[in-house]
């Protein structure tokens, strides 16, 4: 098995092309090391991409945030925030989240894991998510993408996943069309979710020639592109082909299939 190095560094911080095979093509290993971590008090929070790190720590393409953070037991979060123009999806991890809008009330609930919650934050939204259990943590992915256009208006949408459709193979989660059920976000983006009980090998292949892939593992190890990968790790392809995935037990991995971008 052939092991991408990474480089450490002001401009390289887990950014370092690790392979190239084409023109256009470049492969990055971003180990989970070098996320930043905070810790909040009810929460603590590793965080992939921000416009303050390190140059290639900014974002991929549309993907500007994966925010991977587990909230105390009975944690009421962030107190009632705005947003606007970004698309917020939060992937539920374990645990449950009692999402709040004081807005739209219709908007407020519970969602168990495995779940995934879609906000279109637009021209504006208030909402707060805390930890619905006061004995157990709760574990969320919050993603963020850069929405198609600004000044949008708002939505909401939430979605119980089903354990067959998911259990060793690959669920289409989220796209900009609502493809096969999915949540429908407001960008270019196809975002699958897996979780493997056996060693398994699958091939994803990209929606269309040219769009970027990017590999985040949320638990357990796989290989992806004969790049090992554990929990934290994640592994961007860009102008990418066929992506060959080794899962391992316990793996669970979410792939972000994004359009062309050069980083």
């Amino acid at each position: 098995m052939r092991h991408f190095p990474e480089r450490y560094g002001a401009l390289f911080l887990g950014h370092r092309p690790a392979k190239e095979t084409a023109m256009l093509q470049q492969i990055f290993f971003h180990p989970a090391g070098t996320r930043e971590f905070k810790d909040f008090g009810f929460m603590q929070a590793h965080l992939s991409f921000k416009p303050h790190l390190p140059e290639g720590r900014r974002r991929f393409g549309p993907l500007i945030t994966i925010d991977d953070g587990t909230l105390t037991p009975g944690a009421t979060g962030f107190g009632l925030h705005p947003h606007r123009d970004v698309e917020v999806v939060t992937f539920l991890v374990s645990g449950q989240v009692n999402h709040v809008d004081p807005n739209v009330p219709d908007h407020d609930g519970v969602l168990e894991a495995k779940g995934i919650q879609v906000i279109t934050a637009g021209t504006g939204i208030v909402h707060n998510e805390m930890n619905a259990s006061t004995t157990e943590p709760m574990r969320a992915m919050q993603i963020w993408f850069e929405p198609r256009a600004k000044g949008l208006a708002p939505a909401y949408s939430r979605k119980a996943l089903e354990a067959a459709e998911y259990t060793d193979r690959l669920q289409l989660v989220l796209s900009s069309d609502g493809t096969d059920g999915s949540l429908i976000v407001e960008q270019d983006v196809r975002l699958s979710y897996g979780q493997f009980s056996e060693v398994m090998s699958l091939t994803y292949r990209p929606s269309a020639h040219g769009r970027s892939l990017y590999v985040f593992m949320v638990e357990g190890a796989a290989e992806v592109a004969d790049q090992a990968l554990g929990q934290g790790d994640a592994l961007g392809v860009t102008d990418a082909g066929d992506l060959l995935l080794n899962a391992k037990p316990g793996a669970e991995l979410l792939i972000f299939d994004l359009p062309p971008t050069s980083n």
